[in-house]
């Protein structure tokens, strides 16, 4: 067996053994599905890191960048980026103060029980069939370094995954997940030059590949064209505005801000990551030819394989594929918390802790299993990440108009709600399997015919049963809890990120209808860093948007607490960030002089 092979396995074992030391810290069932909303934001950051881009926003990107989508890739994540920052400001603040489990125990205070759970269901399915198209790229990962068939490390990698997610709950995952966060950079920082340097330095880079990967917004027959980079804006506002999913590590977040910052963190530090494992994609057109793979999604794995050192290639190859994991978990986590929370505590409470644990545990079995049974049919469906997207676009954009509309709109009430959902679920289906309509073509216009389907389900709801004066009132009082304290703009350093913000983002839109006047490839560090500055606005901007709240209980740093464990001191500091780009640093020189 090749060193990159034992380094994977070698990696992959200490990971299920840190797994399990860290079930010690998992006492009641909130650590198990919440991590006693312990997280500080620089855990939030790293486990939304490691949860989001993980292998699928890697490996699918990769591929598709070599395959002819060239930059228009990174927009993909860059405006992904964006949402996630203002999400941060507007959404999950909201969410946070009500300390709720799951989004959808909220719809339940605006709509009613059956609103509740008809968008815990359709989670509960989507999250399935999402695992499954992580474990398909785990073991797109695995294939090539170990030889053997990606059906046949399927069955093997389901399993792990699925004993690692039935083994361990969020508090396991989140750590676990910080440290491959550090591993996805380091890989990625080392992996950028070196490709770089193997294709002739970055004039050869700028003068030998075809000029049309450098161009972001493109149409013709490529993906992803325009159009495509438009549903993927449409579905970043359900990704990162109202899906379960993401919003479960910042409902974990030990307050409001702690929540606020570590998504917008999180945001801030995968631009550069996604911009590190893109442009590889790219010079492998110069390394293995344009065709030269018959599957594209080989692309990122055999980079790894083959430019980086033997065993470094390996270490990091083992950090995608744990990272895959950690997406599994995350999503099988949070349909084990909607099966636990929405169904079975709501109809059977005063149950015990444990007892509750073991029901979020049966639901990560029957999850996996039906995760493992969508992994085989992945490439039939276009491979990873138009396979996400083709069943992320049937169930995210009615679900996230029903709850938008619930934090934002007082008048709107069940009969929308229902009309939003259930019109916006049948059109996809009418669409997908009758029209044969592509995913990009059921957003634009699935999203908006859910708006319009709830808002006259609304008027028609309110025309035939109009509601008391006491029922609005109680509205009032949810609505004014989850708006929390009013915004203070007494903030200099607030006021300033509101200003880079709206400026930044302008620049972005006027770039992106000009683009052909940019310089290329320079337009590529243009763009990065008109996001990155919209970013790092929105951080300044959370006082303003955010303001410091008392939270009803303190987290204790308690003797035997997962706050007071060297774990924590270790991964929630700055300065282990820090400390991690000097390391990589170091790295990359002493690669280079060899």
């Amino acid at each position: 067996m090749e060193i990159n092979a034992i380094v994977v396995f070698a990696y992959m074992l200490s990971m299920v053994f840190l797994g399990i030391y860290l079930m010690r810290y998992v006492k009641k069932d909130e650590d198990f599905f919440l991590a006693g909303r312990s997280l500080n934001h620089w855990v939030i950051a790293g486990t939304i890191m490691a949860t989001n881009v993980a292998a699928i926003y890697l490996v699918g990107p990769a591929g598709a960048s070599y395959a002819g989508g060239g930059v228009s890739v990174l927009l993909i994540a860059w405006t992904g980026n964006m949402l996630a920052a203002l999400s941060a400001l507007f959404f999950v603040p909201r969410l946070r103060r009500l300390r709720i489990t799951t989004v959808s125990e909220f719809l339940e205070t605006r709509y009613g029980i059956a609103l509740r759970l008809l968008p815990s269901a359709l989670w509960i399915i989507y999250y399935a069939l999402f695992s499954g198209n992580a474990i398909y790229t785990l073991s797109t990962v695995l294939s090539p370094v170990l030889n053997l068939n990606v059906n046949t490390i399927i069955l093997f990698a389901a399993g792990g995954v699925i004993i690692y997610c039935f083994l361990s709950g969020l508090i396991a995952a989140a750590y676990s997940s910080v440290l491959q966060s550090f591993l996805m950079i380091l890989g990625g920082l080392i992996l950028l030059p070196l490709c770089i340097k193997e294709v002739g330095g970055l004039s050869a880079f700028a003068t030998r590949v075809p000029p049309d990967y450098f161009v972001f917004w493109k149409s013709g027959e490529v993906w992803p064209t325009t159009k495509d980079i438009i549903m993927f804006i449409l579905l970043g506002l359900p990704y990162w505005c109202t899906s379960q999913y993401m919003l479960q590590r910042s409902f974990a977040g030990r307050s409001v801000r702690d929540a606020s910052r570590g998504l917008t963190l999180a945001a801030l530090m995968t631009g550069p990551l996604t911009l590190s494992y893109i442009i590889p994609g790219i010079c492998a057109v110069l390394i293995f030819g344009q065709g030269g793979l018959d599957k594209t999604d080989t692309v990122l794995p055999r980079l790894l394989h083959e430019i980086l050192p033997v065993g470094l290639g390996g270490l990091f190859i083992a950090a995608l594929v744990a990272a895959s994991n950690s997406t599994a978990s995350a999503l099988l986590n949070s349909l084990a918390t909607l099966t636990e929370h929405d169904f079975y505590r709501r109809f059977l409470p005063d149950k015990s802790s444990r007892h509750y644990v073991w029901v979020g545990r049966i639901a990560t079995l029957v999850g996996g299993l039906l995760g493992l049974t969508f992994a085989f049919n992945v490439e039939k469906l276009g491979g990873i990440i138009q396979a996400n997207f083709e069943i992320m676009s049937f169930f995210e954009p009615p679900i996230f108009v029903i709850v938008a509309a619930a934090l934002f709109w007082r008048r709107t009430n069940a009969w929308g709600a229902g009309a939003g959902v259930i019109g916006g679920v049948l059109f996809n289906a009418i669409a997908a399997y009758y029209l044969k309509w592509s995913a990009a073509d059921r957003t634009l216009l699935g999203l908006p015919i859910a708006a319009m389907a709830m808002v006259l389900g609304t008027f028609l709801g309110n025309a035939i049963r109009p509601r008391s004066e006491a029922t609005l009132q109680k509205v009032d009082e949810i609505l004014a809890k989850t708006r929390g304290l009013k915004i203070n703009f007494a903030s200099p350093v607030g006021r300033w990120g509101i200003a880079i913000a709206v400026i930044s983002l302008l620049a972005f839109v006027g770039c992106s209808v000009f683009e052909s006047a940019l310089p290329k490839p320079g337009n590529i560090l243009i763009f990065m860093g008109l996001m990155m500055t919209f970013v790092i606005g929105c951080y300044l901007a959370i006082p303003v948007f955010v303001p410091e709240e008392r939270e009803e209980e303190e987290i204790a740093e308690e003797e035997g607490s997962i706050q007071s464990s060297w774990i924590h001191k270790s991964m929630g500091s700055g300065w282990s960030w820090l400390a991690l780009y000097v390391l990589a640093g170091i790295l990359i020189l002493i690669l280079y002089s060899c």
